[in-house]
């Protein structure tokens, strides 16, 4: 009798030491002193061998009650416990849904685990965070008077934003276009140019927007028309033999395994490296110089004919039957093979590469999320980082990518969306609607040598188009 209950009480010493005894343990995942509508908080939770019970979040008000926040409970899966050893907590904490008052409140986390001897703790908060509690939403002020902005088009909106402001922008549907502040204006104001892109809700207005450190999020309208615009229609008959000369090269240059059915092999090309390459593409300008280096509008390359357009839709047939749908980001531009292609502004050259459909490219940005595209080149003679002036060569026009035949395909990109490139080949609405409200952000007088030609209509205007340009590009 006393061997067994000897061998009793080693088995349950074991059992308890294998268990674990400690108590669980919370640390914070990132540091949080502030609390608002939409506050992340993270919570590193860690037990023995036996694994976590249950953990709970609660917010304690100055009174003293508290709100629960979250909780997750983890039941018994093995022998010892649940096994959960560890976990990350995770919420939003909205100070408003809570009841918490502006001021100081505090968090405080409690966790249990299936240790053997866990019944006997009393039950503690094993991390208490306190907290400044902040309801008030950053304020705007947005300065000028009506603007215009076309669908596909551009706009720049000076705004002043609060000192507690940690972010700001444009948002136009849920696309944001964060706000800059310009160089030499007063700490307050903030400069952004968005794009309002071919396929946005147009019944959703852009909006600028602020938030702070908290998550307090303010949305201000300001008085802007949207006007909608009808984009060209084409139809592309894809053959056999464009899909061997031309898809079929592709796709082994990127080292893609070619389909044996012609259509797959189209849509691959088509479809599925257009999507990798407009993702590439937004990459590559995901950051940009905080100022704008244009001092004019852009520069359509010389002696060029327009041939595709900017938001062009595509129907792409064979054999009688559509296969795809697309839409053409940018200005088909031709004159004769493999002609020089210059900089169409001032900038630094952001990417030299090979970037699927657009086949050899150069990429400029020209500051405040603004940015150039040139595909299909047959040659380049830049270097990423490199610093080119407007009508610098950088390459020479081919018909690499998705091209059938030699052309330059231009795009225009606003915070990597694609734009209408005619509004920047525009000296006048570069002028009114970008030049002189930053001038003026800044406090410097504009220069308005540039605004003496008519500005462009997108609904109406465009360069004169060619017969003889290449219809199968991007």
């Amino acid at each position: 009798m006393l061997i067994t209950l000897l061998i009793l009480v080693v088995v349950g010493l074991g059992f308890v030491l294998l268990s674990g005894t400690s108590a669980p343990t919370a640390r914070l995942a990132q540091p949080i002193e502030l609390v608002g509508r939409s506050t992340p908080l993270a919570v590193e939770l860690e037990a023995g061998r036996a694994g976590l019970r249950s953990w709970e979040i609660f917010a304690r008000k100055p009174d003293g009650s508290e709100t629960l926040v979250a909780e997750e409970r983890f039941p018994r899966s093995t022998f010892l416990g649940s096994g959960v050893s560890r976990r990350s907590a995770q919420t939003t904490l909205d100070a408003k849904t809570l009841g918490l008052p502006e001021g100081t409140s505090t968090l405080v986390v409690y966790a249990d685990d299936y240790a053997p001897l866990g019944w006997l703790r009393s039950r503690a908060p094993r991390l208490e965070i306190p907290v400044a509690v902040d309801l008030t939403p950053p304020r705007i002020e947005v300065q000028g008077g009506q603007h215009y902005v076309y669908q596909g088009g551009s706009d720049l909106v000076v705004y002043e934003v609060s000192e507690d402001a940690v972010g700001s922008g444009i948002a136009v549907g849920s696309r944001e276009f964060p706000g800059v502040h310009p160089r030499g204006a007063p700490p307050s104001v903030r400069v952004v140019l968005y794009a309002l892109p071919h396929d946005a809700d147009l019944e959703a207005a852009p909006r600028v927007t602020a938030v702070d450190a908290a998550g307090n999020r303010r949305f201000v309208n300001f008085p802007v028309e949207v006007r909608r615009r009808a984009y060209p229609a084409e139809e592309i008959l894809v053959s056999d033999s464009f899909v061997r000369t031309k898809i079929q090269p592709i796709l082994e240059s990127h080292e893609i395994a070619v389909p044996e059915d012609p259509v797959d092999a189209f849509l691959r090309v088509n479809r599925e490296m257009r999507r990798s390459s407009e993702e590439q593409l937004q990459e590559l300008n995901a950051t940009s110089d905080p100022d704008l280096r244009i001092t004019t509008a852009f520069r359509q390359q010389p002696g060029t004919q327009v041939g595709s357009r900017f938001a062009e839709h595509r129907t792409y047939r064979y054999n009688d039957r559509v296969v795809d749908e697309q839409t053409h980001l940018g200005y088909d531009l031709a004159s004769v093979k493999q002609a020089p292609v210059l900089a169409a502004e001032a900038g630094t050259v952001r990417g030299v590469l090979d970037l699927g459909i657009y086949g050899n490219v150069v990429v400029l940005d020209h500051g405040l999320g603004l940015a150039s595209l040139y595909a299909h080149l047959s040659s380049t003679s830049v270097e990423p980082g490199a610093t080119v002036a407007a009508g610098d060569e950088i390459g020479k026009s081919g018909e690499t990518g998705l091209a059938a035949g030699d052309h330059l395909h231009f795009s225009i990109l606003v915070g990597g969306h694609h734009v209408d490139p005619i509004e920047w080949w525009d000296p006048k609405w570069v002028s009114l609607h970008v030049l002189e409200p930053l001038a003026e952000a800044r406090g410097v007088p504009a220069d308005a040598s540039a605004a003496t030609a008519p500005a462009a209509d997108p609904a109406a205007a465009a360069p004169p188009a060619a017969t003889s340009a290449p219809a199968a590009a991007p």
